[in-house]
C-alpha cells in the first residue's frame, strides 16, 4: 500500500472515530464477552468507508487529484469531507467535521472554549474551593465573561443560544447547541480559543443477568479486610460515582446501619451534612442541594437536569448501583446490624465512605463531554476524595485527543488537583490480536493499545481487571475430607448447553483416577481391570483437546469426567465438540496431587490408576483461591499506546464481582426488576475494577488524614501520596501457566493491596525529568517517543 494513501486512511480513521462511549462492565454469563462493546448506530462518519469502497472512485470526489495517491500536503482533509457530503462551502472547517448525512445546518452540542484561564489553571487550589472567597470571585468573573460572550454569539448567529453548562472550574467553556455552520462563525469571535463538537457517551449493552457465581466484592483479594481490622474503613471519605445512578432504597445503602457503623469507628463528626451541601449549592454547576441521606449526601441527574438519580425512570440499567456497591456498600445490613459479608455476601471496599451520586445516563440518553465535566467539577467542590468513572469508549482511545482530553488531564493532574483521585476503567476490548484476528497489522504500526478513552488519557489512573479469587461453588468431597472446587463449562461457543452440570448427578460414587491424558487406549486399558461404568473418572490435561477426552470416554459410560490441570491455576474447557451426556469439569493440579496422595494406588500393564470415594454436592460454599494465583481477565484492554506511555497503571479485581443489583427497568419490557431493594448480582468488566480502586483510595484517604501524613509531607498533595502508595505496594502478577510475570502493559504496577499501602514506611516520588507522570505521583518509567533517536 502506498505510504501517502495509508496516511490518508489513517487520518480518515481518526476523524470518524466519534464512537459510542459507555460503561465498561457487563453482566456475568459464565465467560467474558466474545466481542468488544458494540458501536452505536449512525456513529460512523462515512458509509463508503464502512463498506470498503475506494474514496477515490466516489463521484463526489471528482475534485480530488491523482489516481488514489492523495498527498496530505496538497489538499485539506476537512475539504475532502465537505465535498464528500455535497456541501458547497469551501471554508476550512478545521475540527468541525460533519458526520454522514449531516450538513452545515445540523445542530449539535458544542463547547465554546474561551481564552481566559479556568479557576484551577489560574492557580486556585481544589482544597476548599467551594468556600474560598477569592476562588468564588474569580469563578463569578468568568461567568460574567461567559454571559457577555453569549450575548455576542447571539448577535452573530441571530438567535438565542441554548446553553447547557457554564463551566468555570476545570475549564472555561460554554456548552450549548449550535449548527455546524454556526460553529465556524463562533470560533472567529475574539476571545474564543476554540469550538469543539462534543462526544456523546452511550451505555454499552451489558447482556443478560446470570445467577451469581461470586461471593463478596473480593475484599480478601485486595487486603481490605485487614485494613478494616486496623480501623481503616473509608470513614469520613467521599466517593463520587459518575454513572447510571443508584437505587437509593437498597438495603446496602441504608442510612441507619451506615451511621451506626461510622459511629462505632468514631468518625461520625466527619460526615458531610445536609447543611454543608446547601452551603455549597451556589458553587455547583447543578445548583442543587439534593440531600438523600447520610450515606448519599448528594445526588443529581446531569443528563436530564433534575434530581431523579434512580434507575426506574429510564432504561439505562443498574450499572451505577453495582459500581457504587463495589466501592462503598455498607458493612452492616438491617436494623439488627447483621454483617453484610456473612448475610448477603456483598460489601464495598470502603463501606463507611459516603457516596456522591452523579447520574450521567438518563431518560435523555447518554451524557455529552460537558455533562461529565460538570459532574467532575462538582465532585471537587463537594470535597470528593475520589471520583470513579467506570466508562469509556468501546473502541481504541487516544492518548492525545481534544480540548476535553486536555481538561481531564489538568483536572486529574496533581498540579491543579491536590486531593481527588480519579479512578478510570481500562476498557473491555481484549488485546489487539483478538480485535484483528492477528492478521491485519502493518509492520510500521505503533499503536496497539485497545483501551478506550478517557482511561487512555495521560493522567488517568487507569485500572485493569483481575479475576476474582473469592468465589462460590459446590465442592466435591473426596475420601470424606478433601473439598475440591471445580471449574465448569456448560455453555458452548454457539450458546448451546451441551455439557450437563455436575450437580445433576449429586450423590456418592467411586472415582477412578487414570494417570493419563484420556486417549481411547487409556480408558480401554484401565477398564479391562476395573469397569468405568457408573464411576467418576479423572484424567490429566495434555495432548488431546477437551472434547476428545470426553468423547473417548463415552463408550465406557462414566458418571462424570474430571480433567486435572497439568500446571498451576484454573482452566476453562472449550467443549464445543463434546457429544457426551455426562458432566465434564476441571480441577487444579494441586487438588489432583492431593487426591492421588490420599487414594488407593493400582497398576495394570503400563498404567497407574487411583481409586476412592467422592461425594458430589448441591450445596454452594464460598472459597478463596490463593491471592498469588490471581489472573488477569482476558477481556481487560491492553497493548502499546501510540504515545508509548504505560497504560494501565494498576490492576484490581474485575472478573465475577458480586455487588448490588439496583431496582431498574427492563429495557425490553419496561417492567421493574430487582424492586425488592435487597437483590444482588454478579458482573464482570473493568467497570468493576475501577470502583475497587476508588474504594481503596477512600480507605487510604482516611489513613492519611488520621495519621497526619498530608501535614508531614512538605508537598502536602494527598492525591500524589495515594497514587504513589497504591502503585508502590502493588504486587506484580504472574501467569500461572508460564510462571512469568504478566507484561507491564497488561497489569501496570500489579494487583493493588490497600493494607500493604497503609503499612508502607516510605513512598516513592519521581524527578521531573523521569516521566510526565511525575506530576501526578504515579510511580512508573516510560520510554516515550524519541523521534530524533537521541541516546537516553
Amino acid at each position: 500500500m502506498n505510504n501517502s494513501w495509508k496516511r490518508f486512511l489513517s487520518l480518515l480513521l481518526a476523524m470518524v472515530m466519534v464512537l459510542s462511549l459507555g460503561v465498561t462492565g457487563f453482566a456475568d454469563e459464565g465467560e467474558a464477552e466474545e466481542t468488544p462493546a458494540e458501536i452505536a448506530e449512525g456513529s460512523i462518519a462515512s458509509a463508503e468507508e464502512e463498506e470498503g469502497e475506494d474514496p477515490a472512485e466516489d463521484p463526489a470526489e471528482d475534485a480530488l487529484p491523482g489516481d488514489g495517491e492523495l498527498e496530505m500536503e496538497e489538499i485539506s482533509p476537512d475539504k475532502v469531507h465537505v465535498r464528500k457530503l455535497g456541501l458547497e462551502e469551501e471554508e476550512d472547517l478545521g475540527e468541525i467535521v460533519p458526520m454522514d448525512g449531516e450538513n452545515l445546518d445540523t445542530v449539535v452540542r458544542a463547547s465554546i472554549f474561551l481564552d481566559s484561564p479556568a479557576t484551577l489553571a489560574a492557580g486556585y487550589s481544589t482544597n476548599g474551593v467551594g468556600t474560598n472567597d477569592a476562588a468564588i470571585g474569580y469563578r463569578d468573573s468568568l461567568r460574567a465573561q461567559q454571559e457577555a460572550m453569549t450575548a455576542q454569539i447571539e448577535s452573530v448567529i441571530g438567535h438565542e443560544l441554548n446553553v447547557h453548562w457554564n463551566l468555570t472550574l476545570a475549564t472555561n467553556a460554554i456548552s450549548a447547541e449550535l449548527s455546524l455552520g454556526e460553529m465556524v462563525k463562533v470560533r472567529e469571535i475574539p476571545g474564543v480559543r476554540s469550538v469543539q463538537r462534543e462526544n456523546q457517551y452511550l451505555p454499552m449493552d451489558e447482556g443478560s443477568i446470570s445467577e451469581p457465581e461470586t461471593a463478596n466484592t473480593s475484599e480478601n483479594m485486595t487486603g481490605a479486610t485487614v485494613a478494616w481490622a486496623a480501623g481503616y474503613t473509608g470513614a469520613g471519605s467521599r466517593i463520587a460515582i459518575i454513572d447510571t445512578g443508584i437505587d437509593t432504597g437498597h438495603q446496602s445503602f441504608a442510612e441507619e446501619p451506615f451511621t451506626w457503623s461510622v459511629g462505632q469507628a468514631g468518625a461520625s463528626g466527619e460526615l458531610m451534612t445536609q447543611a454543608q451541601v446547601q452551603a455549597l449549592a451556589s458553587q455547583l454547576n447543578s445548583r442543587s442541594s439534593n440531600y438523600v441521606s447520610a450515606k448519599i449526601p448528594y445526588g443529581y441527574n446531569y443528563v436530564d437536569g433534575n434530581t431523579t438519580i434512580t434507575h426506574t425512570g429510564d432504561t439505562q440499567g443498574e450499572h451505577g448501583s453495582h459500581v457504587a456497591g463495589i466501592a462503598a456498600a455498607n458493612r452492616y445490613i438491617g436494623s439488627a446490624h447483621n454483617d453484610a459479608a456473612e448475610t448477603v455476601g456483598a460489601v464495598g471496599m470502603a463501606p463507611d465512605a459516603q457516596l456522591l451520586v452523579m447520574k450521567v445516563f438518563g431518560s435523555s440518553g447518554g451524557a455529552y463531554d460537558s455533562d461529565y465535566m460538570a459532574a467532575m467539577e462538582d465532585a471537587i467542590v463537594l470535597g470528593a476524595d475520589v471520583c470513579n468513572l467506570s466508562l469509556g469508549s468501546g473502541v481504541q482511545g487516544w492518548t492525545f485527543d481534544n480540548e476535553y482530553q486536555e481538561v481531564l488531564n489538568n483536572l486529574v493532574n496533581g498540579q491543579y488537583n491536590e486531593k481527588m483521585v480519579a479512578s478510570i476503567s481500562a476498557g473491555n476490548a481484549y488485546d489487539l490480536a483478538f480485535m484483528t484476528n492477528a492478521g491485519s497489522l502493518y509492520i510500521e504500526d505503533v499503536d496497539m493499545h485497545t483501551g478506550g478513552s478517557p482511561g487512555s488519557f495521560v493522567n488517568s489512573l487507569c485500572v485493569a481487571a483481575a479475576q476474582n479469587t473469592t468465589t462460590t461453588g459446590t465442592p466435591m468431597n473426596f475420601n470424606n475430607g478433601q473439598k475440591v472446587y471445580y471449574n465448569e463449562s456448560t455453555e458452548n461457543e454457539d450458546g448451546a448447553f451441551g455439557n450437563p452440570e455436575l450437580t445433576t448427578i449429586a450423590g456418592s460414587y467411586t472415582y477412578v483416577y487414570i494417570d493419563a491424558v484420556g486417549a481411547a487406549e487409556d480408558y480401554a486399558a484401565v477398564n479391562s481391570a476395573l469397569s468405568l461404568s457408573g464411576k467418576v473418572v479423572i484424567v490429566n490435561r495434555g495432548e488431546l483437546n477437551f472434547s476428545d477426552k470426553g468423547n473417548n470416554a463415552k463408550s465406557y459410560s462414566p458418571k462424570a469426567l474430571i480433567v486435572a490441570n497439568n500446571a498451576a491455576g484454573t482452566i476453562t474447557m472449550d467443549l464445543s465438540d463434546y457429544t457426551g451426556s455426562f458432566p465434564m469439569v476441571s480441577i487444579t493440579l494441586s487438588d489432583a496431587e492431593t487426591i492421588k496422595a490420599n487414594s488407593t494406588r493400582y497398576t495394570t500393564g503400563s498404567y497407574t490408576y487411583y481409586t476412592g470415594t467422592v461425594v458430589v454436592s448441591t450445596v454452594k460454599e464460598s472459597f478463596t483461591i490463593p491471592r498469588t494465583e490471581a489472573t488477569i481477565t482476558d477481556f481487560s484492554s491492553w497493548g502499546v499506546p501510540g504515545s508509548l506511555i504505560m497504560k494501565p497503571e494498576i490492576t484490581a479485581p474485575g472478573g465475577d464481582i458480586y455487588s448490588v443489583n439496583g431496582a431498574h427497568l427492563n429495557k425490553d419490557t419496561g417492567a421493574v426488576e430487582a424492586g425488592d431493594n435487597a437483590t444482588y448480582e454478579s458482573m464482570s468488566g473493568t467497570s468493576m475494577a475501577a470502583p475497587q480502586m476508588a474504594g481503596m483510595a477512600a480507605v487510604l484517604g482516611q489513613y492519611i488524614r488520621e495519621n497526619g501524613l498530608d501535614k508531614k509531607w512538605t508537598d502536602g498533595n494527598v492525591r500524589h501520596l495515594i497514587n504513589s502508595l497504591l502503585m508502590s505496594t502493588a504486587t506484580p502478577m504472574i501467569e500461572t501457566d508460564s510462571g512469568s510475570y504478566y507484561p507491564i502493559l497488561r497489569q501496570g504496577a500489579g494487583l493493588a493491596d490497600v493494607f500493604a499501602a497503609t503499612q508502607a514506611k516510605s513512598f516513592i516520588t519521581m524527578n521531573e525529568d523521569a516521566t510526565a507522570s511525575y506530576a501526578d505521583g504515579k510511580v512508573k518509567v516510560e520510554l516515550g517517543d524519541n523521534p530524533e533517536r537521541n541516546p537516553v
